[in-house]
């Protein structure tokens, strides 16, 4: 893997498993983790307004080091031009859409720890809808935007054999690393 970053996005479909290789990566770098969930969604599902959002992106993205797991297309340029990698999840549909089934079922009427308080889990047929259509709408945007940004470290996992592939490499970096320092 090889340096993976400092400034580290993940993005993706919903249920591609983003949060979970986010929340593996910061544990084993160290990195400032961020789930954007967390951060757009107030008590009971309610969004926080676009111009509060991309005042509180700007802060939340001031640092050094972070590694930002979340979408949000409207704003993923603030993120982007910061960014020194992006991560992104491209998995089948279905995939998703069953990971979300899982998710939903394990965690209902439960507030996930990438998720803010008063947003438990639920089934939402709209929700279900986008991550349906993901890989033509949002997730071909991610594609377009992604083309453009050469001077990024881009790395595109496929499934998530791929992933923890990845997380299993960058453990054995980290590792190597403080075997020399100690």
């Amino acid at each position: 893997m090889n340096n993976i970053g400092n400034r580290i996005m993940v993005i993706g479909s919903p249920g591609s498993g983003k949060s979970t290789f986010s929340t593996k990566l910061a544990m084993i770098t160290g990195l400032k983790l961020i789930h954007l969930d967390k951060e757009f969604w107030n008590y009971g599902w309610i969004e926080t307004a676009r111009e509060d959002w991309v005042k509180k992106q700007k802060c939340l993205i001031s640092g050094d080091k972070w590694i930002v797991d979340g979408n949000y297309g409207g704003t993923m340029d603030i993120r982007l031009e910061k960014a020194d990698t992006v991560i992104c999840f491209e998995l089948n549909k279905a995939v998703c859409l069953l990971s979300y089934f899982k998710r939903v079922i394990t965690n209902v009427n439960k507030v996930r720890p990438d998720m803010p308080e008063g947003c438990p889990e639920k089934f939402d047929f709209e929700f279900m809808k986008y991550i349906w259509n993901f890989p033509k709408t949002s997730g071909q945007r991610n594609i377009d935007r992604l083309e453009i940004s050469r001077d990024k470290k881009i790395i595109v996992f496929k499934n998530r054999r791929e992933a923890n592939k990845c997380i299993i490499e960058i453990s054995k970096e980290y590792e190597e690393i403080i075997n020399e320092i100690t």
